[in-house]
């Protein structure tokens, strides 16, 4: 991805991150998090305790926009299939409290999403480009 495409990504406010977001990993059906040895997903607690899953709609959006003490943990972006992430991730009963959030920026800034919230938006988005 060009530095340009992701200056003015960046530029986008929370809720049109997640639209992109939303629209990017429908269209490429895979969707990415980072991760430590490709298997131990990164999942943080925020300010009020919640687990939070972030996730970004492409690799160097990831790399770009990944935490500092995340970088230093090791942790490297690695991309899912959009409905083993769905099937995994959202429907796992384990991972029912935890929340995903959206395309974070190099300002620690996303919308944050129910599980159940995120599977409906990719689903409809999903069905959209059968």
């Amino acid at each position: 991805m060009h530095s340009k495409q992701i200056e003015n990504l960046l530029k986008l406010d929370n809720k049109e991150r997640v639209e992109y977001f939303v629209r990017y990993c429908a269209d490429f059906e895979e969707v990415w998090g980072l991760a430590i040895d490709d298997d131990n997903w990164i999942i943080f607690k925020d300010e009020e305790g919640d687990e939070i899953f972030p996730l970004w709609p492409h690799k160097d959006l990831a790399d770009f926009c990944a935490f500092e003490e995340h970088k230093e943990m090791g942790a490297t972006p690695c991309s899912i299939s959009v409905y083993s992430f769905i099937e995994e991730f959202i429907d796992d009963p384990d991972l029912k409290n935890v929340y995903f959030g959206i395309f974070y920026n190099k300002d620690r800034e996303a919308l944050v999403l129910k599980g159940e919230t995120l599977k409906e938006e990719l689903e409809i988005e999903l069905e959209e480009h059968e």
